[in-house]
């Protein structure tokens, strides 16, 4: 199809452009009234009650404004595009193999960029190092706390990238290990991975938190512990600045059109690891996992096909020996789960159920009792997840004690109240020292 005038394009582009920012501009919206994290409104003393509109121009109302702007910007780019190129006939064969070739330098793709960069320019703050447990934080605020805790730290803690995302995002895992004097000395380890999907802040935040407590009040003399906190900090990130309710990891779609529009991304890394990846998964399941790219499940083109993923199986693969445990903290449910069919001697099993019983119970003491918990097979009490974390460290590597905790909810959901962190990270403190001397 031959195009002469560029009057369709030009208002295509404006509209995508409004509802675009509309649709960004709303999202943040909510997840502010929600979660008070994006901090462009102010709650009232309980006196006046409610919320109010800040009385300086906030960060929403500008980042609104300038997303809009994308209305006029836009059919100018296309405009402008089109009109150093002459007439341009669109031969979908050939844009599918100059996305395949080019995917990295097209317009659409370089205005995506441009769009993200303008997301993270009104959404982010400059980056302290300073943690408060009372509200949520950036990765990069995160990982420059991390850092400083390394440097004041140094006996006892030390960080170790594992890997980089799609995004060029470090991997880090923060290895705590106290009374090491032989480094060839034989040590039992676990590994307590959080922050797996990105909308699970309470996750990351309690991991976080349980470091802190950890270097300040437990000597766990005789056992390595590696915390990482952000198994997936390109969706973490994704759903501060734009989708607070973005699950997946930030890699490109498979299909290429839909990638050339950016369409379609990211990978469910809790469907990614090899063990019974893909097993009864169709298009039109759901739980288990999807073959959809668009779908929040997408178990990825091939088990472990993300950097992410990737790297768990690595560190974990190279200190199996000393591993004794694999903990993976989730939001939302209140329940301490182990994989099905965990072993074929009854003895095993029945020390796996009584031991999640006991690490439940620990949960809700370490809570004041203010959380409850259950306990049982994860068939039992979630849905099965083909290609899981738990699942291939249990099945694949062998691991003695495998456990998927999913951190309370009180029916906020994924909307936890930031201001109650210290609560579950004493939750997961009391967990540790139950399950590390039965290690």
């Amino acid at each position: 199809v031959r195009i002469g005038e560029h009057n369709l394009v030009m208002g295509l582009g404006w509209k995508l452009g409004k509802i675009g920012g509309k649709v960004w501009g709303f999202a943040i919206k909510r997840g502010k009234i929600r979660e008070m994290n994006f901090r462009r409104y102010e709650e009232l003393t309980k006196e006046s009650g409610g919320w109010r509109k800040l009385e300086q121009p906030s960060n929403y109302s500008r980042g609104k404004s300038l997303v809009l702007a994308s209305g006029l910007s836009i059919p100018c780019a296309i405009y402008f595009y089109l009109n150093t190129k002459g007439t341009v006939t669109f031969n979908l064969e050939a844009i599918s193999d100059w996305a395949r070739l080019h995917s990295h330098h097209s317009l659409v793709q370089g205005m995506l960029h441009a769009y993200d960069v303008l997301v993270n320019l009104v959404t982010k703050e400059q980056a302290t190092g300073e943690i408060s447990f009372t509200e949520y934080h950036r990765v990069d605020e995160i990982y420059l706390w991390l850092k400083n805790m390394e440097m004041a730290n140094k006996e006892v803690m030390e960080l170790i990238k594992i890997g980089t995302t799609h995004e060029n995002r470090d991997i880090l895992v923060a290895k705590l290990s106290v009374g090491q004097t032989n480094t060839n000395e034989s040590r039992k380890a676990i590994f307590l991975e959080g922050g797996i999907h990105g909308r699970e802040w309470i996750s990351s935040a309690a991991v976080i938190n349980l470091l802190q407590l950890i270097l300040e009040k437990w000597d766990h003399r005789g056992c390595d512990i590696y915390l990482l906190p952000l198994a997936n900090p390109d969706g973490y990130e994704f759903s501060h600045s734009s989708r607070r309710m973005w699950r997946k990891n930030r890699g490109r779609s498979p299909n290429i059109l839909l990638n050339t529009f950016g369409l379609c991304k990211g990978t469910d890394l809790n469907r990614n690891f090899p063990t019974f990846w893909g097993e009864d998964v169709t298009n039109f399941t759901w739980f288990e996992g999807s073959r959809l790219s668009c779908a929040e499940t997408y178990i990825g083109a091939h088990p472990g096909s993300e950097p992410e993923t990737k790297a768990i199986i690595d560190f974990v693969t190279q200190h199996r020996e000393e591993l004794s445990a694999y903990v993976s903290i989730h939001s939302f449910g209140n329940v301490v789960v182990y994989p099905d069919n965990y072993s074929d001697e009854p003895d095993v099993q029945s020390e796996v159920q009584l031991m999640a019983k006991k690490l439940a119970e620990s949960l809700e003491e370490g809570s004041g009792w203010e959380d409850r918990y259950e306990s049982g097979p994860i068939g039992k009490l979630r849905y099965r997840a083909v290609g899981s974390v738990e699942g291939w460290a249990r099945h694949a590597m062998g691991i003695k004690w495998v456990y998927l905790v999913e951190l309370p909810s009180n029916e906020d959901g994924f909307f936890f109240p930031s201001e109650e962190i210290p609560r579950v990270g004493s939750s997961l403190l009391n967990f540790l020292k139950t399950l590390v001397p039965e290690m």
